[in-house]
């Protein structure tokens, strides 16, 4: 893989509400999936995102998710998110999931900012 270096794109902050499945992002996030800002803001299932990520990355992405809950530690990931324009860009995310009291996976927060292919 090439190696990458952050684009001048402002990087999004997300949190996953996972006891009702609604991922909140703000308008950088919203920006990068292609998605539209308030219902960003106001927050979408999980899915609504990962329909936006290349078919490729979708199995490697879902795994490290799971991953994450189950174990409650950081993770870094890239793949590619389909934009606004149709295209496909290349991002970096770094997250966390967080257990309550119980053990029970419940809030899983991070950044997400754009990478650009270097020549």
């Amino acid at each position: 893989m090439e190696r990458l270096e952050s684009s001048e794109i402002e990087a999004g902050i997300y949190t996953w509400s996972m006891e009702d499945d609604r991922l909140y992002g703000d308008t950088a996030v919203a920006a990068l999936f292609g998605l539209d800002p308030l219902q960003t803001v106001r927050g979408l299932p999980l899915a609504s995102y990962m329909e936006r990520v290349h078919l490729d990355d979708r199995p490697g992405l879902a795994a490290l998710i799971a991953k994450a809950v189950r174990d409650g530690r950081p993770h870094n990931a890239e793949y590619r998110v389909r934009n606004a324009h149709g295209e496909f860009e290349f991002v970096m995310s770094s997250g966390r999931c967080f257990h309550g009291p119980d053990g029970t996976p419940a809030i899983y927060s991070g950044i997400i900012y754009p990478l650009q292919k270097l020549n």
